[in-house]
This record gives structure tokens, sequence and C-alpha cells, in this order.
């Protein structure tokens, strides 16, 4: 009796062992592995499952993830919050390589925060000519300072007024130009056909699968909010 007793309590410390042990494991490499596919240094995440030893399957009950300086092909998101619910991913690559390989989702949240510096810096990396942007994020528009160099030699001064909207048909986030200025001179949709629709995102090149809902401009950033639902 006393020995079923002493395996009894092995067993049983294993087991408890296993429920603390095993989420931060998993948790560590599901970090790792959207790191990886979202091109951050900066990742949290936290796997949930009831029991723990159940993950082993790679069947977890809830996956967050807060990710800082998310690269996508053409912007830096400020930080994005990643939510999926009732996940398999494949186990063996998660634990032997903490590489993310999602099998199968229910349901995705993703909400993801363009702030005033990411889109300077974007303007000035993405579009041929302007150089020194200076972006202003208020509830109501989005003004844009910047030098514009043409044919490398005449360099003009230009300011637009827009917003950040959604193209829901093809999956993008676009900056949308609505007023334009030349040196100070305002040149309507004629002068602004350089710079009318800059696409930001291309929603079909993230690592999840996600359409918009809607897009918040708020005071210093953008907040885009997408999902999987149809």
């Amino acid at each position: 009796m006393k020995r079923f007793t002493t395996i009894v309590l092995f067993l049983v410390m294993v087991i408890a062992a296993i429920e603390v042990a095993l989420p931060k494991v998993v948790s560590d490499a599901v970090a790792h592995g959207i790191s990886e596919l979202t091109g951050s240094k900066q990742v949290t995440a936290r796997v949930d499952k009831i029991p723990a030893v159940f993950m082993l399957d790679g069947n977890f009950d809830r996956v967050t993830a807060d990710v800082s300086e998310a690269k996508t092909e053409k912007i830096t998101f400020r930080n994005m919050h990643v939510s999926l619910s009732d996940v398999k991913v494949d186990i063996q690559s998660l634990l032997k390589s903490r590489k993310l390989v999602l099998e199968q989702v229910k349901d995705i949240e993703l909400t993801a925060t363009i702030g005033q510096e990411e889109l300077a810096a974007f303007l000035n990396s993405s579009v041929k000519g302007v150089k020194n942007s200076v972006v202003t994020i208020t509830p109501g528009k989005i003004q844009v300072s910047s030098a514009l160099t043409v044919g490398g030699l005449a360099r003009v001064d230009v300011k637009m007024e827009g917003r950040i909207a959604s193209d829901r048909e093809n999956r993008r986030i676009m900056f949308v130009t609505d007023r334009f200025w030349l040196n100070n001179t305002p040149v309507g949709n004629i002068g602004g056909s350089l710079l009318t629709e800059l696409p930001l995102v291309d929603l079909k090149k993230l690592p999840f699968n996600v359409n918009v809902r809607d897009v918040v401009m708020e005071q210093g950033q953008v907040i885009i909010y997408t999902d999987n639902r149809n």
C-alpha cells in the first residue's frame, strides 16, 4: 500500500510539474514562431489549454500574442495584438524547430497600430523623391509635410491631408489623399495624382488570414481592426 501511495504521489507531482512547465515552454516556442512570421524582435505569447498536457497533441484553446514593430512588405506596425481560438498546430515543428505552422484556426482577431513615425518612415522609403516627412495623425485627418525632389534636381515642399482607408474587395489598407499643396499652393486632384492612393498593407501577405473590419484614426496613431469572419 505504501509503495502504491508513493507511485501515486510521484505521478501527481509529475503531472503538476507538466501543468506548470509545459505552458511556458509552448508559449515561448509560439512567441519565437510569431517573431519569425512578423519580423519582430519582441513578442510575448500565451497558450491556454486545460489540462496543459493536452498541448502535446498540438491543440490549443486559445493563443494570444503581443508583437512590437511587426514588419510587413511596405510598413512597420508599431504593435500588433493577435488572438486565436480553437487552434491546431504542427506540434513537432513547434517544439523541435520553434516554427509556428497553423493547421487550423476557428477564430482570428488581429489589431494593428500604425504610429506617426511609422507612417513617415514609410513615405520616406516607399515614395520616390520624398524625404523628411513629418506626419500628424488626429481623429479627423492625417497631415503630412515633406520635401519632394523631381527629376533629381527641383525640390518642392509638399503638404497633404488624407486618411487611412480599407479596400475590402482587394484586402488592402491605403493612405488616401484628400487635399494636396505644392509650395503652399493648393493643386487639388491634379497635383495629388502622384500620391492619391498609397498602398500600405496587403492583407493577403500577412501570416494570418484576416479581413479589415474597421480603421480608426486616433491622436497620434491609426488602429486597424481585422478578423477572419465572413
